[in-house]
């Protein structure tokens, strides 16, 4: 990195960390190349099967860079800083009463939402994504930008307050709410609106009267959601002024990075599950979030985080880079050790909520990662939610991984060698059970046994074996339960032996 890199950035924070500069300066380089200069915006793969293009450009995404852009801060990063924010802008929902008003399209390439559902049509917390982003902007770099740019910027946020007010958002869904409380109070002082104000830090003190009681959040152990998460905390520390969010940030921000250390295991480089929201199941092939942190914390040769000069998944999340290195990192000693290296073998319960009543369990040993979700059979807010998983080293030091694909609704509970897995039979006809399992190399599976490359498992279970599928990435185990009267108690039990 030259001196004259990131100059802008290095003024804002003089103590800004190298590894932290390390992220920011790849995050870019990396995104240079997607930068569309035809459109004003990145143009990258669609994910998530948000459109059947192969290839959009991304509002959202387009706003990281641009922060990203004033960071680095040379006068033609400013200028395409400038260039990508005026067309970004152009693309929000000006329409009060539309459940969609003040967010923004996702791509422009993707119709107008109309009538469509949420999440089908349109994404609500892209005006909190970009929002926030907006507001590190103004805060760092307003000096810096056109009056006319800023006077626009202003009006977006105007108007995706007005959308946040009106879409009556739950303190519980919390890596939303965490930033929604700080672009309530950003947007309130901005314009004086002090009622805006006041719901802001109402709606901090409800997301931490949730936290307290078990110092979870209900959106337990993410390792993308947990990623912002420490960045909405990271702005109630380093932006608000609300001495209300900046002590419940703090405290939540030390509990929080407590958490993901008990689950780390660094020389797997892997977060244990169980995971209430997640989009992969080995971090050193997709971009989690969490991975960026810890890349900002121990440096990117100890972080779990793919090789970037590859194809990797998720890789959109990268864009989320200079977001992180606004706020930069506050890691507790007592967590930070987890991230270095491996601090031993150890069994994890930590209760997640009492209504219903939600633990998640883990084994944390040598070579072995067991997690468990007991749910009290709630159903699944998601396809992203894994309560039963397992990963393990190869004797080549590679990682697999088991996980209980969440058709029904299941208790799991996770111990050393064993993962054990319940739900009560129904008549709703969700009677199926499918295991997917990634290993390293050879494997055997059979309805009783699997055995894998550095791991034996044996399955005892009341359900019927049904079939094993194989895809390019996983094989499938499947069982079904469909003969079982409801009300019947199915049971797995899987007992591990490493080899």
């Amino acid at each position: 990195m030259t001196d004259r890199h990131f100059a802008a950035l290095k003024a804002q924070n003089f103590s800004l960390n190298p590894y932290a500069l390390d992220l920011v300066e790849h995050a870019m380089r990396w995104m240079d190349q997607y930068w569309d200069t035809d459109t004003g915006l990145l143009g990258m793969p669609t994910y998530e099967r948000l459109s059947p293009l192969a290839r959009v450009h991304h509002i959202r995404e387009t706003g990281w860079y641009a922060l990203g852009l004033l960071q680095r801060g040379t006068d033609d990063d400013k200028q395409r800083a400038c260039e990508a924010l005026r067309t970004m802008l152009r693309y929000q929902f000006d329409e009060p009463g539309r459940p969609y008003d003040g967010t923004w399209y996702r791509f422009p390439e993707e119709p107008h939402p109309g009538n469509m559902p949420i999440w089908k049509g349109y994404d609500p917390n892209w005006r909190e994504f970009i929002g926030t982003t907006l507001a590190i902007i103004l805060l760092d770099y307003e000096q810096e930008l056109p009056a006319t740019l800023v006077a626009a910027i202003d009006s977006a946020l105007h108007k995706a307050t007005r959308g946040m007010l009106a879409r009556n958002l739950p303190a519980s869904y919390t890596n939303i709410a965490l930033m929604h409380a700080f672009l309530l109070l950003f947007a309130g002082e901005r314009f004086g609106e002090a009622d805006w104000m006041k719901s802001g830090e109402q709606f901090a003190q409800a997301i931490y009267d949730l936290f307290a009681p078990n110092e979870t959040f209900s959106e337990y152990n993410s390792p993308t959601y947990y990623g912002i998460d420490v960045y909405a905390l990271g702005l109630w520390r380093t932006y608000a002024t609300s001495p209300l969010l900046q002590t419940l940030g703090a405290n939540m921000e030390t509990a929080l990075w407590k958490d993901i250390a008990l689950l780390y295991h660094a020389g797997m480089k892997n977060m244990s599950g169980p995971y209430d929201r997640s989009y992969g199941m080995d971090m050193r092939h997709y971009v989690s979030t969490i991975g960026m942190w810890i890349w900002m914390a121990v440096g990117r040769d100890a972080a779990p985080f793919p090789d970037i000069s590859q194809p990797f998944d998720h890789a959109h999340d990268f864009c989320f880079a200079p977001c992180c290195v606004a706020v930069d990192i506050s890691v507790p000693q007592e967590a930070l050790v987890h991230l270095r290296a491996f601090q031993g073998e150890r069994q994890v319960e930590r209760t997640i909520a009492s209504e219903p009543n939600r633990v998640a369990s883990a084994w944390i040993g040598n070579s072995l990662l067991v997690g468990g979700e007991y749910t009290s059979y709630s159903q699944p807010a998601s396809d992203q939610i894994h309560p039963a998983t397992i990963h393990w080293t190869d004797p080549n030091n590679r990682i697999g991984w088991i996980k209980l694909a969440y058709t029904v609704p299941v208790n799991a509970i996770a111990t050393k060698d064993r993962l054990t897995i319940s739900c009560i039979a129904n008549d709703g006809g969700m009677s199926n059970f499918i295991f997917q399992i990634y290993a390293p190399a050879s494997k055997t599976l059979h309805a009783a046994l699997w055995q894998l490359s550095g791991l034996t498992m044996r399955i005892a279970t009341n359900a019927q074996y049904k079939e094993t599928r194989e895809n390019d990435e996983y094989a499938e185990v499947c069982y079904s339960a469909s003969t079982l009267a409801p009300g019947t108690r199915i049971e797995f039990t899987l007992d591990i032996q490493e080899q």
